[in-house]
Protein backbone atom coordinates (compact mmCIF):
# COMPACT_ATOMS: atom_id res chain seq x y z
CA UNK A 1 0.00 0.00 0.00
CA UNK A 2 1.51 3.20 -0.52
CA UNK A 3 1.43 6.09 1.53
CA UNK A 4 -0.69 8.69 1.52
CA UNK A 5 1.40 12.47 1.60
CA UNK A 6 -1.02 14.83 1.12
CA UNK A 7 -3.06 13.22 3.94
CA UNK A 8 0.24 12.56 6.14
CA UNK A 9 1.04 16.18 5.22
CA UNK A 10 -1.71 17.95 6.15
CA UNK A 11 -1.76 15.94 10.00
CA UNK A 12 1.97 17.26 10.21
CA UNK A 13 1.12 21.03 9.13
CA UNK A 14 -1.66 20.74 11.76
CA UNK A 15 0.20 19.45 14.08
CA UNK A 16 3.21 22.02 13.85
CA UNK A 17 0.53 24.78 13.95
CA UNK A 18 -0.22 23.43 17.50
CA UNK A 19 3.81 24.05 18.53
CA UNK A 20 4.13 27.69 20.31
CA UNK A 21 7.24 27.88 18.73
CA UNK A 22 8.25 29.31 15.74
CA UNK A 23 9.08 26.84 12.57
CA UNK A 24 9.73 27.47 9.53
CA UNK A 25 9.98 24.44 6.46
CA UNK A 26 12.72 25.92 3.59
CA UNK A 27 14.23 24.85 1.12
CA UNK A 28 18.32 24.88 0.26
CA UNK A 29 18.21 28.57 -0.98
CA UNK A 30 16.17 29.80 2.02
CA UNK A 31 13.03 29.79 0.25
CA UNK A 32 9.90 29.74 2.77
CA UNK A 33 7.72 26.55 1.80
CA UNK A 34 5.75 26.06 5.06
CA UNK A 35 5.53 28.67 8.58
CA UNK A 36 3.44 27.82 11.42
CA UNK A 37 0.93 30.11 13.34
CA UNK A 38 3.62 30.89 15.78
CA UNK A 39 6.03 31.56 12.60
CA UNK A 40 4.00 33.86 10.81
CA UNK A 41 3.36 35.99 13.76
CA UNK A 42 7.21 36.70 14.19
CA UNK A 43 7.84 37.60 10.47
CA UNK A 44 4.51 40.27 11.30
CA UNK A 45 7.16 41.64 13.65
CA UNK A 46 10.15 42.09 11.52
CA UNK A 47 11.87 42.21 14.57
CA UNK A 48 14.59 39.29 13.82
CA UNK A 49 13.38 37.90 10.59
CA UNK A 50 11.26 39.03 7.33
CA UNK A 51 10.54 37.28 4.30
CA UNK A 52 11.84 39.09 0.99
CA UNK A 53 10.54 37.33 -2.60
CA UNK A 54 9.30 34.46 -0.43
CA UNK A 55 12.94 33.79 1.02
CA UNK A 56 13.15 33.98 5.03
CA UNK A 57 15.89 36.12 6.15
CA UNK A 58 17.51 37.78 9.40
CA UNK A 59 17.19 41.70 9.63
CA UNK A 60 20.80 41.84 11.04
CA UNK A 61 23.19 41.29 8.10
CA UNK A 62 25.85 38.87 9.88
CA UNK A 63 22.81 36.93 11.13
CA UNK A 64 22.03 36.33 7.70
CA UNK A 65 25.06 34.84 6.49
CA UNK A 66 24.96 32.28 9.55
CA UNK A 67 21.41 31.97 8.66
CA UNK A 68 22.20 31.09 4.77
CA UNK A 69 25.21 28.93 6.18
CA UNK A 70 23.32 26.76 8.07
CA UNK A 71 20.41 26.19 5.84
CA UNK A 72 23.23 25.34 3.21
CA UNK A 73 24.75 22.49 5.55
CA UNK A 74 21.47 20.95 6.74
CA UNK A 75 20.06 20.43 2.96
CA UNK A 76 23.89 19.83 1.30
CA UNK A 77 25.78 18.15 4.19
CA UNK A 78 22.41 16.63 5.87
CA UNK A 79 23.63 17.97 9.08
CA UNK A 80 22.04 19.74 12.15
CA UNK A 81 23.47 23.27 12.67
CA UNK A 82 22.72 25.84 15.72
CA UNK A 83 23.07 29.38 15.24
CA UNK A 84 22.41 32.40 17.32
CA UNK A 85 20.23 34.92 15.88
CA UNK A 86 19.71 38.63 17.17
CA UNK A 87 16.47 39.71 18.24
CA UNK A 88 16.03 43.75 18.00
CA UNK A 89 13.32 43.95 20.37
CA UNK A 90 15.60 42.30 23.38
CA UNK A 91 19.36 41.55 24.00
CA UNK A 92 18.70 38.39 24.20
CA UNK A 93 19.06 36.77 21.41
CA UNK A 94 16.77 33.60 19.39
CA UNK A 95 18.50 30.04 18.67
CA UNK A 96 17.56 28.98 15.60
CA UNK A 97 17.90 25.22 15.40
CA UNK A 98 18.29 24.23 11.87
CA UNK A 99 17.17 20.63 10.81
CA UNK A 100 17.76 18.70 7.54
CA UNK A 101 14.53 17.25 6.60
CA UNK A 102 13.11 15.31 3.93
CA UNK A 103 8.97 14.51 3.70
CA UNK A 104 10.01 11.53 1.46
CA UNK A 105 7.45 11.73 -0.87
CA UNK A 106 8.03 11.73 -4.43
CA UNK A 107 10.42 14.53 -5.77
CA UNK A 108 11.03 15.63 -2.27
CA UNK A 109 14.50 16.63 -1.79
CA UNK A 110 16.24 17.50 0.95
CA UNK A 111 15.17 20.80 3.12
CA UNK A 112 15.43 22.25 6.36
CA UNK A 113 13.36 22.66 9.32
CA UNK A 114 14.09 25.68 11.41
CA UNK A 115 12.75 26.12 15.14
CA UNK A 116 13.17 29.36 16.64
CA UNK A 117 13.45 29.73 20.62
CA UNK A 118 13.89 32.52 22.69
CA UNK A 119 17.32 32.64 25.33
CA UNK A 120 15.66 33.54 28.40
CA UNK A 121 17.82 32.05 31.25
CA UNK A 122 15.78 31.96 34.84
CA UNK A 123 18.02 32.88 37.47
CA UNK A 124 18.36 30.80 40.51
CA UNK A 125 16.65 27.80 39.07
CA UNK A 126 18.52 27.63 35.56
CA UNK A 127 21.63 27.52 37.93
CA UNK A 128 20.90 24.43 40.52
CA UNK A 129 19.73 22.61 36.82
CA UNK A 130 22.76 23.14 35.26
CA UNK A 131 24.88 22.56 38.36
CA UNK A 132 22.77 19.35 38.86
CA UNK A 133 22.29 17.82 35.70
CA UNK A 134 26.34 18.97 34.21
CA UNK A 135 28.35 19.45 37.46
CA UNK A 136 28.99 22.77 36.57
CA UNK A 137 30.79 25.47 38.96
CA UNK A 138 29.38 28.21 39.99
CA UNK A 139 31.30 30.35 37.73
CA UNK A 140 30.58 28.00 34.77
CA UNK A 141 26.89 28.66 35.60
CA UNK A 142 27.00 32.28 35.45
CA UNK A 143 29.19 31.99 31.96
CA UNK A 144 26.28 29.75 30.62
CA UNK A 145 23.79 32.67 31.86
CA UNK A 146 25.65 35.33 29.95
CA UNK A 147 26.01 33.00 26.93
CA UNK A 148 22.40 32.10 26.88
CA UNK A 149 21.72 35.59 27.14
CA UNK A 150 24.16 36.36 23.63
CA UNK A 151 26.99 37.90 25.33
CA UNK A 152 30.53 36.83 23.44
CA UNK A 153 33.26 35.37 25.30
CA UNK A 154 34.58 38.87 24.58
CA UNK A 155 32.01 40.31 26.98
CA UNK A 156 31.86 37.75 29.54
CA UNK A 157 35.48 38.71 30.27
CA UNK A 158 35.22 42.49 30.70
CA UNK A 159 32.44 41.56 32.99
CA UNK A 160 34.09 38.93 34.99
CA UNK A 161 37.40 41.06 35.14
CA UNK A 162 38.75 37.62 33.93
CA UNK A 163 41.24 37.36 31.13
CA UNK A 164 39.46 36.14 27.62
CA UNK A 165 41.30 32.79 28.08
CA UNK A 166 40.22 31.75 31.35
CA UNK A 167 36.68 32.60 30.35
CA UNK A 168 37.76 29.84 26.87
CA UNK A 169 38.83 27.46 29.11
CA UNK A 170 35.59 27.44 31.46
CA UNK A 171 33.68 27.14 28.49
CA UNK A 172 35.69 24.31 27.20
CA UNK A 173 35.39 22.39 30.59
CA UNK A 174 31.13 23.19 29.84
CA UNK A 175 31.78 21.66 26.53
CA UNK A 176 33.11 18.64 27.80
CA UNK A 177 30.67 18.09 31.11
CA UNK A 178 27.90 18.46 28.51
CA UNK A 179 29.18 16.20 26.07
CA UNK A 180 28.76 18.96 23.24
CA UNK A 181 31.37 19.81 20.46
CA UNK A 182 30.60 23.19 19.48
CA UNK A 183 29.78 26.91 21.80
CA UNK A 184 26.67 26.92 19.15
CA UNK A 185 25.36 23.55 20.77
CA UNK A 186 26.51 24.32 23.96
CA UNK A 187 24.17 27.57 24.04
CA UNK A 188 21.44 25.41 22.35
CA UNK A 189 21.24 22.88 25.11
CA UNK A 190 21.50 25.17 27.82
CA UNK A 191 18.49 27.22 26.46
CA UNK A 192 16.21 23.94 25.70
CA UNK A 193 16.90 24.02 29.78
CA UNK A 194 15.54 27.46 29.69
CA UNK A 195 12.04 26.94 28.15
CA UNK A 196 11.53 23.46 30.95
CA UNK A 197 8.43 24.97 32.75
Amino acid sequence: MEPNYRTSGAVAWAILDLIKLPIFLVDGEGGIKYSNTAAIAELSTAESFKQIDCVLTSVHPADNARLRGAIETACHKDERQTIIINDTRSPRPQLATVLPFSAGGPGSGIQALIFLQKCEPKDAEFSNALRQLFRLSAAETDIASELVQGADVEQIAEKRKAKITTVRTQVAAMLLKTRTRRQGELIALFSRLCALP
